[in-house]
């Protein structure tokens, strides 16, 4: 497969990470999904199964909220694990390049996002007027500039990055790779405590203390130890009452007319 075709197909895998807003965020830019799929299209499925795996757990707990931007995991799984193959890296050295990449993404996507003031502006006109397909209009259009942003970040940076990546770590002594695969190493974990911070309390710390009990001392695999989750999630909590909110705001639902034009 040329060079030219690898980067168009990974650079559609770069609209995608925004466009999966647009078809019901199915989570399918995440990089547990896209980087196995780079490893298919670059021909190294077990790297980007492996790379898949820790990138979702170092951007696990990074989450958009407010006026907090989380840094672009999508763009960065692709690229960082397009270079780890291309380069042939270590994978836990190849974390240390998802860090930079993901921070340079979403820098740019900020930019964009900054014009989008102007455009906001129209579709307040479009919402004054009653045109509801103005604003449809706008909003798609907002969304296919951001695909498009993210396409040309994956496709230029393949095209003109990727033989300069292996360059510059061949260059690199041992020594140094040895100490970003360490490193790179700690990213996962630090990825999983940053979600554990935001949920962790006095209710619930008993189960990281089951988790840490099970894995050092019972030493249970990840597997087991994600069933026994499963089985006191499933126990734990009555999904019978959730039913019954869902059907509740359902019927009041079709009380409240929402319609804001």
């Amino acid at each position: 497969m040329s060079t030219l075709v690898q980067a168009f197909l990974l650079g559609l895998l770069g609209a995608y990470c925004h466009l999966d807003w647009a078809v019901g965020s199915l989570y399918l830019n995440r990089p547990i999904v896209l980087a196995p799929l780079v490893g298919l299209i670059l021909g190294d499925p077990t790297t980007g199964l492996l790379l898949g795996a820790e990138l979702e757990a170092l951007f696990l707990g990074s989450v958009t909220i407010g006026t907090y931007i989380a840094p672009d995991a999508g763009i960065s799984s692709i690229l960082a694990t397009a270079f780890a193959i291309h380069a042939g890296m270590d994978t836990q050295a190849a974390l240390l390049l998802a860090v930079p990449i993901a921070v340079l993404a979403t820098s740019l996507q900020n930019v964009l996002w900054a014009g989008y003031s102007f455009t906001s502006k129209i579709a307040d006109d479009y919402a004054a007027k009653g045109d509801e397909k103005g604003v449809y209009r706008v909003m798609w259009f907002e969304g296919i500039l951001n695909a498009l942003l993210k396409f040309l970040m994956v496709f230029l940076a393949w095209i003109y990055g990727s033989d300069s990546v292996v360059a510059i770590i061949n260059k690199i002594p041992a020594v140094i790779l040895n100490g970003m695969a360490t490193a790179g190493g700690v990213l996962p974990a630090i990825g999983l405590a940053m979600l554990a911070s935001t949920m962790m309390n006095k209710n619930n710390v008993i189960y990281l203390l089951l988790g840490y009990i099970g894995a050092a001392y019972l030493k249970l695999p990840t597997i087991a130890l994600a069933l026994i989750g499963i089985i006191i999630v499933v126990t734990k909590f009555d999904f019978s009452d959730f039913k019954n909110v869902l059907s509740a705001s359902s019927v009041v639902g079709k009380e409240v007319d929402d319609n804001e034009f």
